[in-house]
């Protein structure tokens, strides 16, 4: 419902800059055309500040990591943790993807290595998660066969 309300109050803030462009384009050439590069900046880059506010405001949510298990006697890796709903609406699902990440000591690659993860794996929480509760959650990865040092970093989406 916030979406179609962000969305929509951008299409109509486009048209009214448009139709303004329309009368101004006689008498004031140049501040039509500002106008035009600032409603073609509006498009598209406006959409990317309406989602990251939503998710910021209200679709916050927190997923904590409670612990993170190498299975010694088979080739798994269990991640245990909750979400907490810290956003205005109640959620019933909620995806949440466990990345794990190889470490380096160099935070340029870290960052790079982020960028392409070891093993990636996803779990829904179809359970609804009201203002202010958390759901608990637990992500098995099988055939976890890397040695080295890692990292597991968490994310969460909720609808």
């Amino acid at each position: 419902m916030y979406d179609y309300a962000a969305f929509g109050w951008l299409i109509f803030l486009f048209i009214i800059i448009m139709t303004l462009v329309i009368l101004l384009s006689r008498k004031k050439p140049k501040l039509a055309i500002f106008l035009v590069f600032v409603s073609i900046l509006l498009i598209f880059v406006a959409p990317f500040g309406v989602k990251f506010f939503l998710d910021q405001s209200i679709r916050k949510v927190e997923v904590i990591t409670d612990k993170i298990t190498k299975l010694n006697f088979a080739s798994s890796l269990v991640v245990t943790g909750h979400i907490r709903n810290d956003g205005k609406i109640t959620y019933n699902k909620c995806q949440v993807t466990a990345k794990v990440i190889k470490y380096d000591e160099n935070e340029y690659k870290n960052t790079l290595n982020s960028l392409k993860p070891i093993i990636s794996k996803s779990i829904d929480i179809n359970e609804s998660i009201y203002q202010g509760e958390e759901a608990l959650f637990k992500i098995v990865i099988d055939d976890f066969k890397y040695k080295k040092d890692y990292n597991v970093t968490l994310s969460g989406v909720c609808y």
